[in-house]
């Protein structure tokens, strides 16, 4: 019986050893394999010069255009959508914005990346591009790109002394119905909470890549009215408005009688740096009295952006610089 019991002790003693020895060696191997390696710098992704992550434009783009469909014997033709900056060149500051002087095309045109040299092939397309603007036929080269931003003060000189600075919409107007409406107010209802915008605007100036950047002047009758409408912050369907009002007091309240054609340019600011949400209304007097339209076809993206954040750069040879000021003949787009 004892060496029985002996013999199973050595057995199981023998077991252990080599239990013991086969962990050892799994110890050992793990403790000295070769850490995994980390990754180098050419294997890590990072943000490049073509698409900085600091500076998204991803909730900046242009918003979709759409016509309202007629309402209370109105024709809203829109076809051109809110845009930021309206693309209206006025005399004064946000709060007097002045009559028209010339229509550009609204919206920011700017460099894609914080890439600033460029090769002749993306300079010509930049040139064409700029050279067809308005043709929407003509695709933007991937160095450019649109994007919404209206400045919150009045840094947005253009030559000539004029601004641009506000988003809006240009309203074409037009009385289908056999009685008179008048236009009592305009504004925008607010559709959605407001964000920071902290985007840098890489404007252009086009003056220094095409041939000619001349502007043009505007009517001067009471077929144009102008309300200028000033956000500030609160809840969501919040309205803020203004009356439309002509070139000068003659032009009296905006009154479409019969077969009528006006436009009416409102042209909205804030005086911060925040992204809305917005659709516009419009107030109308009829027979039937008084009336809301809100034309939710055009519920629209406003941005404003200070003047910091906006810098406009001027091509000299092959490269970007910004100016820091801007020459006589210069038009930032």
């Amino acid at each position: 019986m004892r060496q029985a019991h002996t013999a199973r002790t050595c057995l199981v003693v023998l077991l252990l050893l080599v239990l013991f020895t086969g962990c050892g060696t799994q110890g050992q191997l793990t403790s000295t394999a070769s850490p995994a390696p980390t990754s180098s710098v050419s294997d890590t992704p990072t943000a490049s010069s073509s698409t900085p992550t600091s500076n998204s434009s991803d909730n900046l783009s242009p918003n979709k255009t759409g016509t309202p469909p007629d309402q209370l014997g109105l024709h809203i033709d829109a076809s051109d959508g809110v845009q930021c900056p309206l693309g209206a060149v006025t005399n004064g500051p946000p709060d007097n914005p002045g009559p028209l002087v010339s229509a550009q095309h609204g919206n920011n045109l700017v460099l894609a990346s914080d890439r600033f040299t460029y090769d002749a092939y993306e300079l010509q397309q930049m040139s064409d591009y700029v050279s067809s603007v308005g043709n929407p036929t003509t695709p933007v080269p991937d160095t450019l790109s649109w994007v919404l931003g209206g400045p919150t003060d009045t840094s947005h000189v253009i030559s000539g002394g004029g601004y641009i600075y506000n988003c809006g919409i240009r309203l074409g107007l037009t009385n289908t119905s056999q009685n008179s409406i008048q236009i009592s107010n305009a504004g925008v209802q607010l559709a959605g909470d407001t964000q920071q915008n902290n985007y840098h605007y890489r404007l252009i100036d086009i003056c220094t890549i095409i041939t000619s950047c001349k502007s043009g002047g505007g009517p001067g009758d009471c077929s144009q009215y102008f309300a200028t409408i000033k956000l500030g912050t609160g809840p969501i369907n919040t309205v803020f408005s203004a009356i439309p009002a002509g070139r000068d007091s003659s032009c009296g309240e905006l009154t479409l009688n019969p077969g009528d054609e006006k436009t009416l340019y409102v042209y909205i600011y804030s005086a911060q740096n925040l992204i809305y949400s917005v659709v516009p209304q419009l107030v109308l007097t009829t027979d039937s009295g008084p009336n809301t339209l809100t034309l939710t076809d055009l519920t629209s993206t406003l941005a404003f952006a200070n003047g910091g954040q906006f810098t406009c750069y001027a091509l000299h040879g092959d490269t970007f610089v910004a100016e820091t000021t801007p020459p006589p003949d210069s038009y930032c787009l």
